[in-house]
């Protein structure tokens, strides 16, 4: 059914039902004051310049749902779609009333004077949607690169690492019953902090030997009653050649000497008397 009143009288109408002095006497100057700037903006912002064809007959459809959705960002285009569904406009209607700057209407005009075909690029780098679940059957390109996204590490234990791993950690002989566990359990150190442990504890066990073999010796020399064998071997590194006993003699010497106990030896400095028994715990403090 055709329409008895123009389109353009009917929208301006419903447009501006009490037009003040300050708006548009018609729909035309309308069009050319608020519509047509709008459309220029959004080529302009869509496009970034007027250098190619296509944006310069972008084919602007007032009834396709992605153009009303770039083009409603306007005031004014906003207001003439919701018009457009008040008044209840159909497709054809609409496309025979749009017909200015920007267009659908103005780009076919151009088309079939120029005879040629403006090329749309909008969304051309965008591929054919494929279902995930799909993927799988779609056969694959020939002639394209491959890519190995799989990932493998390989881990190798050093020399090092396995030595780490065999050494208990060192510890004074007191302690080595209750702290040696947990230093085993945990995890193996990096080399130079291993060397520079094992340096600090060899300085240590340096201290401790040099400061028994001088009581030992300090208490020989004060007539104290020691191991027989402990006392011949003192007396006999004395008197050979008039050689002084040193330090590091005694403790290797007590050391070579498993059955002469070391806690035996301390007892009978530190008391006075020879040492008559060895107890387990001196066994296993001799054995360290």
């Amino acid at each position: 059914m055709r329409r008895q009143t123009p389109i353009a009288q009917t929208l301006y109408a419903h447009l501006y039902p009490s037009p003040s002095p300050k708006d548009p006497p018609n729909f035309s100057t309308h069009l050319s004051q608020h519509l047509v700037p709008e459309v220029r903006l959004e080529v302009a912002t869509f496009y970034g310049d007027l250098n190619s064809t296509e944006a310069r007959y972008p084919g602007l459809n007032y009834c396709h749902p992605p153009h009303r959705a770039r083009l409603a960002r306007f005031k004014h285009h906003a207001r003439l779609f919701r018009a457009f569904t008040e008044l209840g406009l159909t497709y054809q209607e609409i496309q025979d009333f749009c017909c200015w700057e920007g267009t659908r209407w103005a780009r076919e005009r151009f088309e079939r004077d120029e005879g040629v075909k403006v090329r749309d690029t909008t969304g051309e780098e965008i591929g054919a949607w494929v279902d995930w679940r799909d993927r799988d059957l779609v056969p694959e390109v020939k002639g394209g690169i491959e890519r190995n996204t799989e990932v493998r590490v390989c881990v190798e234990r050093g020399g090092e690492d396995a030595e780490m791993e065999d050494e208990g950690d060192v510890e004074d002989d007191d302690e080595e019953g209750s702290e040696g566990s947990d230093e085993t359990a945990s995890a193996p150190e990096p080399s130079e902090e291993v060397q520079a442990r094992e340096e600090h504890m060899d300085l240590i066990r340096n201290r401790r030997d040099t400061s028994i073999s001088a009581r030992i010796l300090a208490a020989w020399e004060e007539g104290t009653a020691l191991p027989p064998e402990l006392e011949q071997y003192l007396k006999e590194r004395s008197e050979r050649n008039g050689h002084q006993v040193r330090d590091t003699d005694i403790f290797e010497f007590l050391r070579t000497r498993r059955r002469i106990g070391l806690d035996a030896v301390m007892t009978a400095v530190e008391s006075g008397a020879a040492p008559t028994a060895r107890s387990a715990v001196e066994v296993a403090a001799t054995a360290a």
